[in-house]
């Protein structure tokens, strides 16, 4: 008996010291990292383009047109995305890379380092050998171990033949086409673009590419032509995002439309924007998915929509299962749809890729009819939701709301 206090004194003592090992290396390190601005970039503005774009909300239906593309790709295919499962969905896409690049074609495919945790080694390598060029982005590095881990490239990006580009929420795996039984359905929002807009993705997906591989990127040409829609992308990396974000709720003269999966907008610039729209007679609904695939997101958020609620905005909690996807829509004049949550990651930490669209006809024929939907599985949030928790729920946000900065 007395061994077994002795062993476990002993683990008890190199627990915490293991612990405190790592705060102070937590500490250094992201204080060094600031200091010497390691992960510090400004975000990229490209020029408003005319493309001609389609809106995918139902992940088999994105799924099959985006295989579709790949499969009669003639000279590249430049692919990313923030995470990759490990299941038959994502084996079908690794497969179809592999079958294309052994007929010739140039494969470039890239997966966040977290988000591609996954992705097991003898795929990747298998990958490899026939002949995919495959990068992680955005890997773990020392001394910078804890602020490497905590910069992740949320975007997605897809670029074939120049001609057309894939961006958006969705990622490659069966939850993202609903057949997760645990998570249910899945509804997401992810463009396919056609036209000038496809060289702003491809210089994008390059820049990404050589700061993380070091490779040069092959490619022909990326398309000229113009389409219908006027658009406009920005990627950004912590910065900018936020101000970006007020400067359109600034703009609102009528009304404002979020879509937000995460509603944890820990940002005084975004929350003095919308308390000032809503002064001025705007009329804010915001759409949240109680339902998540990530821990303490839901209890993380009950902050922020009393907040909302507390200030006159109308938020409403989606009920069909899992909402994904990131859209903003401004009086019928702008929206975005992009890569982004608002939440503190996407504000202040990730890579993320937004796609701002200026186009009223897509507005009100396209997204619109979408998102009302959305409206319709959803249920209005009003203050004894989340004024009367439970004790259980009470104690997951107190816990959230300590590590709310990384969800």
């Amino acid at each position: 008996m007395k061994k077994l206090r002795k062993i476990l004194r002993i683990l008890l003592f190199g627990f915490v010291g293991l612990c405190f090992v790592s705060l102070v290396w937590d500490k250094a390190d992201r204080t060094l990292a600031v200091r010497e601005k390691v992960f510090d970039q400004e975000s990229v503005q490209y020029p408003i383009r005319k493309s001609d774009v389609t809106l995918y909300t139902d992940g088999q239906e994105f799924y099959d047109r985006l295989l579709d593309d790949i499969a009669n790709a003639k000279q590249y295919i430049h692919i990313s995305f923030f995470s990759i499962a490990d299941d038959t969905v994502s084996h079908r896409f690794e497969e179809l890379l592999k079958k294309k690049s052994k007929e010739g074609v140039e494969v470039y495919y890239a997966v966040d380092r977290l988000g591609g945790v996954l992705l097991k080694e003898q795929d990747k390598q298998a990958l490899l050998k026939a002949g995919v060029h495959f990068t992680y982005y955005n890997k773990l590095d020392f001394p910078y171990f804890f602020s490497s881990l905590e910069h992740r490239n949320h975007k997605r990006i897809s670029v074939i033949d120049g001609t057309i580009g894939y961006a958006g929420g969705f990622n490659i795996g069966k939850k993202y086409l609903g057949k997760n039984e645990k998570l249910g359905s899945w509804r997401d929002y992810h463009l396919r673009i056609q036209g000038e807009g496809v060289q702003d993705l491809e210089q994008e997906f390059e820049l990404d590419w050589v700061k993380n591989d070091r490779e040069t990127v092959w490619k022909t040409h990326t398309s000229t032509e113009k389409g219908t829609t006027e658009l406009r992308f920005k990627a950004y990396s912590g910065k900018d995002l936020a101000y970006d974000y007020a400067n359109l709720f600034h703009q609102a003269q009528k009304s404002i439309t979020i879509l937000s999966p995460y509603f944890i907008p820990n940002n005084k610039v975004i929350w003095h924007a919308l308390i000032d729209a809503e002064k001025r007679g705007v009329e804010i609904n915001i759409l949240w998915s109680p339902e998540s695939d990530a821990p303490l997101v839901k209890q993380a958020a009950y902050p922020y929509i009393r907040k909302a609620l507390k200030h006159g905005m109308h938020v409403y909690g989606y009920r069909d299962g899992i909402l994904h996807g990131k859209v903003l829509v401004i009086d019928e004049r702008v929206a975005m749809v992009g890569s982004a949550n608002l939440d503190s990651r996407s504000i202040h930490l990730n890579k993320e890729l937004n796609c701002y669209i200026y186009d009223t006809a897509f507005i009100k024929q396209v997204l619109n009819k979408k998102v009302h939907e959305d409206f319709q599985r959803s249920q209005q949030i009003h203050s004894p939701y989340v004024n009367n928790l439970p004790l259980q729920e009470k104690l997951k946000e107190r816990l959230a709301k300590l590590v709310e900065y990384y969800l």
